[in-house]
C-alpha cells in the first residue's frame, strides 16, 4: 500500500491540474496545508532536526502558519496591535506586522495564492495584503471564518462561524454571487466572543475550515444545524461559470456533541475524514454523505487529522490521547500502530519519507518536546524539547526546505531545521 503514496500524490496532482485554475501558492499555502486539509507536506521530511530559532508574541497563537514559496512565515496572535506578521523563514526575525485586522484574525491562518497575496479575515472583514504587508482591498462580513479556501476558478470562499457562506473575486473582494445565510438572519456580537468555536460546540454552528475539491466544486465543513441534537457535515457544489451558484449537496448529522476537527478529502477526492467530540474517527462518501465506517479513538481530537496520500490517518491529540495512527482499509479501518509513551498534545503532521512530527508531553505539566516519528511503525526516531511552556501546539506546519514550525497557545513559534 504504501509503495502507492507517490503514484497517489502524482495522481492527485493530475487531477488538480484538471481543474484548470490551481490558484494555491506551491507551498503550505493554507491553514491545514492545501485545499483537502491534509496536514501533510509532500517534501522529504528531515528525520534528525534541531531548533533554529524561536519568535515569541503577544497572546495566544490558534493556528499553524502558512508560508509561501520564497520563504516568509505568516503567523496570527491575540494580542498586542498588530495581529498579523511576516517573519524570515531562515531568522526567525519580524520583516513586518499589520494592524489593519483585529484579534479576531487569530481564528485564522492567510491563505496564500500563487501571486504572493494574503487574504485573511478579522471580525469585520476578510481582508487581501501583498506580500510586503500592503493592504491590497477588504470586504464587510458577518461573523468569523475559520480560514479560507480557493475555488476551483481561484476565487476565495469561506464560511463564517455562524454560518454565513462568502465567495469573493480574489483580484478586488468584490463578490462572485450573494453571501449564502445557513443561519437566516443570524449576526453575532464579539464581546462574546469564540470561545465555542474552540471545541466546536453548539454555539458555533461552523467552527473549523472548509475543504474543497478542486476537481467538482465541492465544498464540504462541519455544521451545527441551531436546535438539532448533534453536528453534522455538510456539502455544497460551487458553481462558477456561466452562473455563480452554491447548491446544496447532502447533510450527514452524525457528529455526537460536536466537532473541533476539519473535514479532510482524500487524495482522488472519494471521501470525507472528519472527528466527533464523543471519540470517533469518521469516514463519509463525499458524493453522498453516508457513513462508510467509524472507528473509537478514546478522545476528542483537539485538532484535525493529519492524512497521507496512502490513507493513513493520525489523529489529533486530546488530553492525555497516546499518539496513534489509522489504516483507511476500504470498508473498514484498522489500528495501523498506537504508542502508548507518546502522549499527544498537538496536531500530527506527516511528510514524504515516512516520518511525522508530532508534540508530545514530557511530564511535566504544560511542558512538551517534538519529537519525531517513523509513521510505518510509530517508533521515535530524534526529540528536541520544546523550550518553556508549550501547554499544546496548534498546527506543526513543513515548509518547501524542509524546515518544521511549531506554534504554541503559549505565543511562541519554534522553528526546526534539518541537523
Amino acid at each position: 500500500m504504501r509503495g502507492s503514496r507517490r503514484t497517489a500524490a502524482l495522481a492527485l496532482a493530475a487531477g488538480v491540474l484538471a481543474a484548470g485554475c490551481n490558484v494555491y501558492a506551491p507551498s503550505w499555502s493554507a491553514v491545514h496545508a492545501d485545499g483537502a486539509n491534509s496536514d501533510y507536506a509532500p517534501v522529504e521530511g528531515a528525520r534528525d532536526v534541531e531548533r533554529a530559532w524561536t519568535a515569541s508574541f503577544e497572546g495566544t497563537i490558534n493556528l499553524g502558519p502558512t508560508i509561501d514559496p520564497r520563504g516568509q512565515v505568516y503567523v496570527t496572535n491575540s494580542g498586542g496591535d498588530c495581529h498579523l506578521h511576516a517573519l524570515d523563514a531562515r531568522t526567525g526575525e519580524t520583516r513586518w506586522c499589520s494592524t489593519e485586522v483585529d484579534t479576531f484574525a487569530v481564528a485564522s491562518s492567510p491563505l496564500i495564492d500563487r501571486d504572493g497575496r494574503l487574504f485573511l479575515a478579522d471580525g469585520e472583514a476578510m481582508h487581501a495584503f501583498s506580500r510586503d504587508g500592503t493592504l491590497l482591498w477588504e470586504t464587510p462580513i458577518e461573523g468569523v471564518p475559520l480560514s479560507a479556501q480557493f475555488t476551483p476558478n481561484g476565487r476565495v470562499v469561506f464560511v463564517t462561524h455562524i454560518g454565513r457562506v462568502y465567495v469573493l473575486y480574489r483580484e478586488n473582494g468584490r463578490h462572485v454571487l450573494p453571501p449564502v445565510e445557513l443561519v437566516p438572519g443570524a449576526t453575532w456580537d464579539p464581546s462574546q466572543g469564540m470561545r465555542a468555536c474552540a471545541q466546536g460546540t453548539s454555539d458555533c454552528p461552523s467552527a473549523n475550515t472548509p475543504a474543497i475539491d478542486l476537481r467538482t466544486g465541492r465544498l464540504i465543513f462541519t455544521f451545527w444545524t441551531p436546535g438539532a441534537p448533534a453536528a453534522g457535515v455538510r456539502a455544497m457544489r460551487i458553481t462558477e461559470d456561466p452562473r455563480p451558484a452554491l447548491v446544496p449537496l447532502w447533510t450527514n448529522d452524525a457528529l455526537p456533541g460536536g466537532s473541533a476537527s476539519s473535514p479532510d478529502l482524500s487524495p482522488d477526492g472519494s471521501r470525507v475524514y472528519v472527528n466527533d467530540n464523543a471519540g470517533n474517527v469518521h469516514a463519509l462518501d463525499a458524493a453522498t454523505g453516508e457513513e462508510i465506517w467509524s472507528f473509537p479513538i478514546g478522545c476528542a481530537s483537539g485538532g484535525s487529522a493529519s492524512l497521507s496520500p496512502d490513507g493513513l490517518l493520525m489523529p489529533a491529540g486530546g488530553g492525555a490521547s497516546p499518539l496513534l495512527a489509522l489504516q483507511d482499509e476500504g470498508d473498514h479501518a484498522t489500528l495501523a500502530w498506537r504508542n502508548d509513551a507518546l502522549l499527544n498534545r498537538g496536531i500530527a503532521t506527516q511528510a514524504d519519507g515516512d516520518v511525522a512530527y508530532v508534540t508530545a508531553a514530557t511530564g511535566q505539566q504544560w511542558v512538551n518536546d517534538l519529537v519525531v516519528v517513523d509513521t510505518r511503525t510509530g517508533a521515535e526516531v530524534d526529540r528536541e524539547p520544546l523550550p518553556g511552556i508549550s501547554v499544546f501546539t496548534v498546527g506543526t506546519t513543513v515548509g518547501p526546505d524542509r524546515r518544521v514550525y511549531v506554534p504554541t497557545l503559549a505565543g511562541e513559534v519554534h522553528a526546526f531545521e534539518p541537523a
